[in-house]
């Protein structure tokens, strides 16, 4: 016995030929395309990231760089403050010493105006106590 196709296998096989061919028209291409999009989107928005990325690292570099530069000057302004002041402390120590020297200078004068004074006065004195006392030994007056 031979087995002869079914009139009914070769419409199957049509019918699936046909089906086979309508979605890959209406359903395997349309979504082929909308994935082949998808991956397209996400290959632009991988390359914005890397240019986001490098955007980002070039400006922290500049950032770092500006730091650096912004902390030599905060440093070099800071040493150039400290030596302003130093010669600034050095001409008021200057003018204080000048000062307390004119002023000691001035109270040595007095001192000495002062010692003077009384060394005369005291002269004066142990010339009249002299006297006296020579009196009182001498039991009479003594001319000077």
């Amino acid at each position: 016995m031979t087995i002869y196709p079914d009139f009914t296998l070769i419409i199957q096989m049509a019918n699936f030929l046909i089906l086979l061919f309508l979605l890959n028209i209406f359903l395997y291409k349309p979504i082929r395309g909308i994935l082949a999009k998808r991956n397209s989107e996400f290959e632009n928005l991988y390359r914005l990231i890397e240019q986001m990325k490098k955007q980002v690292e070039e400006r922290q570099k500049s950032i770092e760089e500006a730091l650096l530069q912004a902390r030599k000057l905060g440093v070099s302004e800071r040493e150039a403050l400290k030596e302003e002041a130093t010669e600034y402390e050095k001409e008021l120590l200057k003018q204080t010493y000048m000062t307390v020297e004119e002023k000691l200078a001035k109270a040595k004068a007095e001192l000495e105006k002062r010692l003077k004074l009384i060394h005369e006065e005291l002269q004066k004195e142990v010339i009249l106590f002299s006297k006296e006392l020579a009196e009182r030994v001498l039991g009479r007056r003594v001319k000077v």
